[in-house]
């Protein structure tokens, strides 16, 4: 019989293999991962099974939504997120586990593999962004389930399809969450090609126009002064390579902001939660 986990680990997989060598990263019988299948494939559905993870499924595609189905099957009270492209470092969970109850949320830090010259820039002005201490982006987020009844019965918007950890810092600022930093607990992200990194900016402003849309707080229209925003002080800071890198980001946050024709007023809901469970 395992031993009863202390904190549960949600790692959302579609169709990344690499969420074998996350599972093997596990290092800790106080931490148990529990994989959401979101609507997975057959090769993944199989890998996952073989390693012995707890599992829940989710027929239809979307990443909040995965996190939501994690953290609500979860046995324990506090949840890490996880992604399958990721790996723990020997300790990390260990000092995630000796955390959990110390603050509402709990954020680690996140490096990224890199093998180029290319890689080297991305995983620089990836990690500055990802590790803010403005932010408190998803993985690795060590979450207390309680903080729901208090930021609107969930976590995670499922509605939103990309920045969903920037609407959730807005909501536990304005709920006056307790969060705390481990400097001790990282995760190692696969290495990102700048059109991989490139694309995901993309992505996140098509996310933030969603929010936009939805009239979420926090989110505000994108302009081409907020494109252009920092570039000079950013050049002093980290050099010209990291500050056009950066303004690359922007230019195509931005190209993905446009991308997404305004919804109609009728789109305008409030979001509905069960928050009985």
């Amino acid at each position: 019989m395992r031993p009863i986990a202390d904190i549960t680990v949600v790692v959302p997989v579609r169709d990344d293999l690499q969420v074998e060598r996350c599972l093997r990263s596990f290092d800790c019988d106080s931490a148990r991962p529990l994989v959401v299948l979101n609507d997975a494939t057959a090769q993944v559905r199989r890998a996952v099974e073989q390693s012995g993870a707890d599992t829940v499924d989710l027929p239809d595609a979307g990443g909040p939504a995965a996190c939501e189905r994690g953290i609500e099957a979860a046995g324990t009270e506090c949840v890490l997120m996880m992604d399958s492209d990721c790996v723990f470092l020997p300790g990390t969970l260990a000092a995630f586990v000796g955390a959990a109850g110390s603050a509402d949320l709990v954020r680690g830090v996140t490096l990224f593999r890199h093998r180029t010259p290319a890689e080297r820039l991305v995983s620089k002005v990836r990690a500055r962004h990802t590790n803010s201490p403005h932010m408190v982006f998803k993985v690795p987020l060590l979450i207390d389930r309680r903080i729901r009844e208090r930021i609107g019965g969930y976590v995670f918007d499922d509605r939103l399809a990309w920045t969903e950890d920037f609407d959730l810092t807005v909501r536990a600022k304005r709920a006056g969450l307790s969060v705390r930093r481990l400097t001790d607990a990282v995760v190692i992200h696969d290495a990102l090609s700048m059109r991989r990194d490139l694309v995901s900016s993309f992505r996140y402003g098509q996310g933030h126009r969603q929010g936009v849309s939805l009239r979420l707080d926090g989110y505000r229209p994108v302009s081409r002064r907020r494109v252009l925003r920092g570039l000079v002080p950013a050049a002093r800071r980290y050099g010209i390579w990291e500050a056009a890198y950066g303004l690359a980001s922007n230019v195509s946050f931005a190209a993905g902001y446009a991308s997404v024709a305004e919804e109609p007023d009728h789109y305008f809901q409030p979001l509905q939660k069960d928050v009985s469970r």
